[in-house]
């Protein structure tokens, strides 16, 4: 209701403008009866007299009632207006955006100084006896207080340990953490006060249940604070994408970034291991997203820390993105084929030492460490620890091995399954194809005559990127004369023969990569072994195929993520049997502590909590180190504009939750009005020394009328 009273129980003291009253029928004069020789113009005196002084003794009368009214009214406490209860017996609950966009400038301050005193200015305004709670919402989104705590001084202060970090905000994660804190709420109704940028966030499906759980609590209004930031230019970093292939030190290599820059022709700078090694410009508009490439010379063996970085504006949280560049010193490859047979001839069983010789020649010690072994004596070992499996017309693996295959490449492994002997199509289709999650159709085909050619359906496809005309001319010169005709499936198309029939598809399963060639290396089936081409397409196909291995040790996440990653491929096993010695350091608690490991299988995963400041995380176990993990800042800080109160309005009314004030643009130091109501004591006093005055000058002034006419 409008009018409310802080203390309605003093309104009781209402009784006493009963006094005056009480004191003027008392006070009323007795008449004396006095003989006198002729009244006539004595009465005509009298009668006037009387009239004049009966009408201001009334008005006395009611100048003093009203006073004493005025009095009462000022001491109960009476506001206009407000949402809260008028009692002091509500609760506030606000929550305060403490996520990377709330550190963006705000005068001499950031957006989240702002919010922090706004927030510590309603607390010390809202009435006596009511409870207030803190919600802060960015990498974490927690109560600050572990329980509600009476308004006042004591509460604002404690906003001082409010910081931002440079995570994201989790509208779901708030919505169920208001609603846990609603239902332990002490007093009823809940002012829920959401105070921050406004920023625009992805719809969660999460969202409404969250929001049915908080509209079951005790009753809940929703009032937004919109703190903006300085206009001025704003951009940032928002994704970096190495290349996806294995690297080799020394070669040429191109580091892919979104950005968005805050000025047209920025220059952004990409630094290994502290050092400026390259420079891009951006070509396009200034706030828009686009896309710039760095040339850089791959660096030695190791996992090396990246930063794509900028000139600061307005939000500097995301001017600088980490990743990191895992360069591996050799990619294990296990070239895994069928039994030789008599007539198999030099090249062996499906022709399975071309690629072996492609991928290392002549036995050379280059980027690749190629191992052979028979389907028939391979162990599950050998299949666990290589980064990549080329199987050539392989036989039965065994359920072991067949299991092994599988949790390599859900783990990051890279698999290339090279078929063209009609023999094996049964073991295709019972065994093989569905072991790899494909489906169980492998039937023989013949070309006629010198057989077909290929086309390459993507150009840009990590396999020919880079290429030039002549050299992709030259695989599609390539003749096939024998194939299985398999189902693509869901499974991505590389190179296709005329007439449409997949020669290579490509898939993700898991982290790693599966490529299967329809077809084998022998020169009967086709031309790859005899073409130019072949290394250099063997190496590329390889390269890419290991990435995911190529990487173990190496892991990007955004701030919030639980962190988690691989050990580097090589970490001794006694590293990993000793836990207790696994340290992780970084910004998930600003010093070393203890780092976790688990198991996939018989893949070791290391692991810790999630971070609150974007940088690198290092697990270590005494001088080893295990793994590198880049932590950003979530994209959406820097890509989403800020969608200020009317939007959010909207947003929450598609959640039943109704906006019971804007708070926006009001003055901070009378933030709290909104709840309390506006404080109408100081006007009832006012009103009542003016009463006063009244009556003092009414008083006089019949006294001055009665001694006159007397």
């Amino acid at each position: 209701m409008p009018l409310s009273f802080l203390n309605p129980g003093l309104l009781f003291g209402a009784a006493a403008a009963a006094l005056p009253v009480i004191l003027h029928f008392l006070s009323r004069r007795r008449v004396r009866r006095e003989s006198f020789s002729d009244l006539r113009f004595l009465e005509q005196v009298q009668s006037r007299q009387a009239r004049s002084l009966g009408v201001r003794r009334w008005l006395l009368l009611l100048l003093r009632v009203l006073a004493l009214l005025a009095v009462v009214a000022g001491a109960a406490g009476p506001r206009w207006g407000g949402l809260a209860d008028a009692s002091g017996g509500g609760s506030t609950l606000i929550v305060i955006d403490t996520s990377a966009s709330s550190g963006a400038r705000r005068g001499t301050g950031t957006v989240l100084d702002a919010a922090v005193a706004d927030a510590a200015a309603m607390i010390r305004q809202l009435p006596a006896g009511a409870t207030v709670q803190i919600i802060v919402a960015g990498s974490r989104t927690e109560a600050l207080f572990g329980d509600w705590l009476p308004a006042g001084d004591a509460a604002a202060a404690a906003l001082t340990a409010v910081r931002t970090d440079d995570g994201g905000l989790d509208f779901g994660a708030v919505l169920r953490e208001a609603a846990r804190q609603a239902a332990r709420a002490p007093g009823a109704p809940v002012d829920l006060v959401l105070i921050g940028d406004l920023q625009s966030l992805p719809t969660d499906p999460s969202w409404p249940d969250a929001a049915r759980a908080l509209l079951q609590t005790r009753g809940v209004r929703v009032l937004l604070r919109e703190v903006s930031a300085d206009r001025g230019a704003a951009g940032g970093v928002v994704d970096i994408r190495p290349p996806g292939r294995a690297l080799r030190p020394g070669e040429t290599a191109l580091i892919a970034a979104t950005v968005v820059p805050d000025q047209a022709g920025q220059l952004f700078t990409l630094e290994i291991d502290g050092r400026a090694v390259a420079e891009a410009t951006s070509a396009g508009p200034a706030g828009s997203p686009q896309a710039i490439e760095f040339a850089l010379t791959v660096p030695g063996p190791g996992l090396h820390a990246g930063w794509v970085r900028k000139e600061s504006d307005t939000l500097p949280a995301d001017d600088r993105r980490p990743f990191v560049l895992a360069v591996p010193s050799r990619l294990e490859v296990l070239v895994v084929h069928g039994p030789d047979r008599p007539g198999d001839g030099a090249s062996g069983r499906g022709g399975w030492r071309y690629p072996a010789e492609a991928l290392a020649p002549g036995g050379s010690a280059g980027p690749f460490a190629v191992t052979a072994q028979s389907s028939e004596v391979v162990s599950t070992g050998a299949l666990t620890a290589a980064g990549v499996v080329v199987l050539v017309d392989a036989g039965p693996l065994g359920r072991a091995g067949q299991d092994a295959l599988s949790e390599r490449l859900r783990a990051g492994g890279g698999v290339l399954l090279a078929a063209g002997d009609p023999l094996l199509a049964d073991h295709l289709r019972s065994t093989q194809l569905p072991a790899l999650g494909l489906p169980a159709v492998a039937e023989p085909r013949l070309g006629e005559g010198d057989g077909l050619h290929a086309r390459i359906v993507d150009p840009s496809h990590p396999l020919f990127a880079g290429l030039d005309e002549t050299a992709r001319r030259t695989v599609e010169d390539i003749r096939w004369r024998r194939w299985f005709a398999f189902a693509p499936d869901d499974s991505r198309v590389v190179l296709e023969l005329t007439g449409g029939t997949p020669l290579l598809l490509e898939r993700e399963v898991g982290e790693g990569r599966l490529a299967v060639l329809a077809t084998h290396f022998t020169f009967e089936a086709g031309g790859l072994s005899r073409s130019p081409m072949a290394l250099p397409l063997l190496q590329r196909l390889v390269s890419w195929l290991g990435s995911g291995s190529g990487r173990d040790g190496a892991a990007e996440a955004v701030v919030g993520q639980e962190l988690r990653v691989r050990p580097r491929a090589g970490a001794p096993a006694a590293v990993l049997a000793d836990a207790s010695a696994l340290v992780v350091t970084g910004p998930v608690a600003g010093a070393a502590r203890a780092a976790d490991l688990d198991w996939r299988g018989t893949t070791p995963v290391l692991g810790t909590g999630p971070a609150d400041r974007a940088g690198f995380a290092v697990f270590t176990s005494g001088t080893d180190t295990l793994g590198l993990v880049a932590i950003a800042v979530p994209a959406a800080e820097t890509t989403e504009p800020r969608d200020g109160a009317d939007r959010w309005r909207r947003r929450l009314a598609d959640l039943d939750l109704d906006v019971a004030a804007d708070l926006s643009g009001a003055d901070p130091t009378r933030l709290s009005d909104a709840l309390s109501g506006r404080n109408l004591a100081p006007w009832a006093f006012l009103l009542a020394a003016a009463l006063l005055a009244a009556e003092l000058y009414v008083g006089a002034a019949a006294g001055r009328r009665g001694g006159g006419e007397s």
